[in-house]
């Protein structure tokens, strides 16, 4: 990770529009939509929160497949700790809270019924 980055990511395996990667969280990045991905997550070392439910505050489309905005009103606040394992469905506005840093072993589905070709 380059100094002053907030977020690497290092690909694992993808197939049939599902990919798994690893996920280096050092600061927060923005709320965030995947429209049509949910995530499936396990923290493997550090801790941190996650924000999701609730609605995206003045959402903008980065690039296709993410949406980011302010901020998250009305969602549910989670601690996440080494070990936790959790879902966020597709369309569901999530952020992450880092605590020094947040290493997660993540899986995004894609569930629009579109396949993407394999890699």
């Amino acid at each position: 990770m380059k100094p002053g980055q907030g977020f690497a990511m290092a690909p694992l395996v993808q197939a049939d529009g599902t990919s798994a990667s690893l996920e280096y969280w050092k600061a927060p990045g923005k709320p965030a939509v995947h429209p049509d991905e949910a995530e499936y997550a396990t923290v493997m070392a550090g801790s941190g929160t996650l924000v999701s439910g609730g609605t995206l505050v003045a959402p903008k489309l980065r690039f296709p497949g993410l949406v980011e905005g302010d901020r998250i009103e009305g969602g549910t606040t989670r601690k996440l700790a080494v070990g936790d394992v959790f879902l966020i469905p597709a369309g569901t506005p999530h952020w992450f809270g880092i605590d020094g840093k947040l290493v997660m072993l993540g899986t995004k589905i894609r569930t629009s019924g579109q396949r993407k070709p394999s890699q």
